[in-house]
């Protein structure tokens, strides 16, 4: 019995994982997730709810870091145990659909962080549902947790919390899109590329020496043989994002983020009239330190400074932070703040008089270590308390 009870808790734990780090990649990137459950909503037919499509990503999130919280401490099994199945259930249904009709999108499981296939998304659920099975098949007991881990799930939940806060306020501790810094803009060099890795599954099939492989089970035609499958990590070299720009006129502008110290304000929804004075005397801090400031906008907003216009999508990939400022050297993304996170006059003067690389290593060591600090936090808690 008690071995039996242990392999329960183990294919509960497993599944709770997953549903943690789901969530918490999902609420690391509030602007991308909200992005997933548009393209959600237009498969489905559900435009109406694009104006929600950022409050529902949340909670969706949040569903599943809770879930998996509760799952890993032990506590509330049954009706835990109803809500995973449930969920399960539910994610399986909808990538059994993408899998058969294969639209161009992706899952959007782990937010920007890991790029699965339909058909890796829809074994994902396989194995998930198989471990629901493992943990909850044929039993009424799902037994009782130490009394410590409610103390445990509720720290982890408010941190979580605190996690999500920080994630609406700030910039994604992990910055996977073409923006990251380190990239190179395509305004600046035509030949940048950025590094993406995948997990990709391969079909191949053989026919009288010839083969061919996909990245989706296919028939190749009569006399073809199924020659196995394959899954590994691939990282492809692809080719660099740029920020095209415009005047007020239409006209094309190039070079301007190409030349020495850069410093980028964009604005992908309009700012009320007090956030736009205080970016406008951002903004001049910023030049009076020394950088080139670029204001970009995806509409003109307001008229007594000068900007410069992009699409909305862009903007909101290169800063997911509406005001957000970037900073760029001879075309290379250096450095990123939110809004609510701008450095202030003194810091601006600080970061001009540095070496790029200086700042670079320091912003990008600050992000990683918050990072990690929090997941092994977390964890910690989780597992020892």
């Amino acid at each position: 019995m008690r071995r039996s009870f242990d392999i329960r808790r183990f294919c509960a734990w497993l599944i709770g994982m997953t549903f943690l780090f789901s969530g918490l990649s999902k609420l690391m990137d509030p602007v991308g997730t909200s992005y997933i459950m548009k393209e959600y909503f237009h498969f489905f037919h559900l435009s109406f709810l694009d104006g929600a499509a950022a409050f529902l990503g949340i909670c969706l999130s949040l569903l599943e870091s809770f879930t998996g919280v509760l799952l890993v401490t032990g506590i509330f099994r049954s009706a835990t145990a109803w809500v995973a199945s449930g969920m399960i259930g539910f994610f399986l249904l909808v990538t059994l659909i993408l899998l058969l009709v294969h639209p161009e999108m992706e899952c959007g499981c782990f937010g920007e962080g890991i790029h699965l296939s339909h058909f890796q998304t829809f074994v994902k659920n396989i194995l998930l549902a198989l471990l629901a099975a493992g943990a909850w098949a044929g039993r009424k007991d799902h037994g009782r947790p130490r009394r410590k881990k409610y103390v445990s799930a509720l720290i982890s939940m408010l941190s979580i919390i605190v996690f999500m806060i920080f994630s609406l306020l700030g910039l994604p501790l992990q910055d996977n899109t073409d923006y990251a810094p380190g990239n190179k803009l395509l305004n600046a060099d035509p030949y940048a590329t950025v590094a993406e890795t995948s997990l990709k599954t391969l079909f191949h099939y053989e026919k009288e020496g010839e083969r061919v492989s996909r990245e989706e089970p296919f028939r190749p035609g009569p006399g073809w043989r199924f020659a196995g499958m394959k899954t590994e990590l691939v990282t492809e070299e692809l080719p660099a994002g740029d920020l095209p720009l415009t005047d007020r006129d239409g006209t094309e502008i190039s070079g301007l983020l190409c030349d020495g110290p850069v410093m980028v304000i964009s604005l992908y929804d309009k700012p009320g009239e007090k956030k736009w004075e205080r970016l406008t005397r951002t903004a001049r801090e910023a030049e009076e330190a020394g950088f080139q400031v670029v204001m970009a906008a995806d509409k003109v907003y307001y008229n007594d400074y000068p900007l410069y216009l992009s699409d909305r999508k862009t903007l909101s990939t290169f800063n997911r932070s509406n005001g957000g400022l970037t900073y760029l050297y001879d075309g290379e993304i250096i450095a990123k703040w939110s809004y609510a996170f701008r450095p202030d006059a003194g810091k601006l003067t600080e970061i001009a008089g540095k070496d790029y690389v200086e700042t670079a290593s320091e912003e990008d060591g600050r992000r990683e270590r918050l990072l990690q600090g929090f997941l092994l936090y977390l964890f910690a808690v989780l597992m020892f308390l």
